[in-house]
């Protein structure tokens, strides 16, 4: 996986960013360091060092985690490599860049995304998808945020990467 932030992430205690301070802190963050204009460059070269070692992959999917997934989303758009891709616990959700998906795409949200922003992106999707909201779940529920000694949460984790892998087996 790699570090398109060469390891300087969000500051974890940005997260919720539930007060003036902690918002305009992560705003910041992802209008200069998590700038996407930034990174989606970088896409291509992930891809062509991939290829040198695997070249008997023929089909290629994308998985965006929170930040990820915007530029998951994005590059799903015209012109893609991918044949499928995933947005879990996404944040920065903009229907316009759902219009453009081109490929079928999978949107694993958790309780802590804006409902009206995932359902305004899923709205705008064209393709073949699979959005699902797990309320019960906070940001981050699929990666690093993840408390596995709770069996409530460890059953959701399981249960979104058992959705995640049926979507891509269906689709790649």
């Amino acid at each position: 996986m790699p570090d398109f932030l060469d390891g300087e992430p969000a500051d974890i205690s940005w997260y919720p960013p539930d007060t003036k301070e902690k918002e305009e802190k992560l705003g910041n963050f992802f209008q200069t360091k998590a700038d996407p204009k930034l990174h989606l460059p970088k896409i291509k070269d992930c891809v062509a060092e991939a290829l040198k070692k695997f070249p008997q992959i023929e089909s290629w999917g994308i998985v965006g985690y929170c930040w990820g997934a915007k530029i998951a989303s994005i590059v799903a758009g015209t012109q893609t490599k991918f044949k499928a891709a995933a947005l879990l616990h996404p944040v920065r959700l903009d229907p316009a860049d759902g219009a453009k998906v081109q490929i079928p795409m999978c949107v694993l949200a958790s309780g802590d995304e804006n409902p009206d922003d995932v359902k305004k992106y899923s709205d705008s999707l064209t393709v073949k998808k699979y959005v699902e909201t797990f309320d019960t779940q906070i940001h981050g529920w699929m990666a690093a945020r993840a408390d596995l000694k709770d069996p409530a949460v460890l059953k959701e984790y399981e249960r979104g990467y058992k959705t995640l892998l049926q979507f891509f087996h269906e689709n790649l």
